[in-house]
């Protein structure tokens, strides 16, 4: 499964969002995979129950979050979403993100093998946050996967 695949298949780029709570961007955030069945509706719902037992433990860098949870909690195939907000929203912890990356990973070796190092990847390129700030349309954000996956 790569990134571009995925987003492509499930219609789930979603750019220039508005956001008043972290939880209701989580639901922005996946709510691309529910509707194409990637995801259960539980599935969400077990993202912000996690994220508020344990804190936001899905942010990989400043303004820039994962959330995901584990495959029993609704996970029906491989998927990732991709939103950005117009404005970032606080985490109860106090960090902002403004950028985030749905994964649905059936199980571990998918998130630890091939999903995180995507990710990672893509965020390799120094002025990448601003270019996907950026993005206007979905193009724009395959874009920027295929020059990240060709540097």
């Amino acid at each position: 499964m790569t990134l571009k695949e995925s987003l492509k298949e499930n219609n789930s780029v979603v750019l220039k969002q508005k956001a008043d709570t972290w939880q209701e961007a989580i639901k922005i955030c996946m709510a691309p995979l529910v509707k194409s069945g990637a995801v259960k509706s539980d599935y969400v719902d077990a993202i912000i129950k996690r994220t508020k037992e344990l804190g936001p433990f899905y942010i990989l860098a400043p303004g820039l979050a994962m959330p995901h949870e584990r495959p029993e909690c609704g996970v029906t195939k491989n998927s990732f979403s991709f939103i950005t907000l117009e404005e970032p929203v606080v985490f109860d912890d106090g960090q902002q993100v403004d950028i985030l990356i749905g994964l649905a990973a059936e199980n571990a070796d998918v998130h630890n093998g091939e999903a995180i190092p995507q990710i990672v990847m893509l965020f390799e390129e120094e002025d990448i946050f601003d270019k996907i700030r950026a993005a206007e349309k979905s193009e724009d954000i395959y874009k920027i996967i295929d020059n990240a996956v060709n540097s």
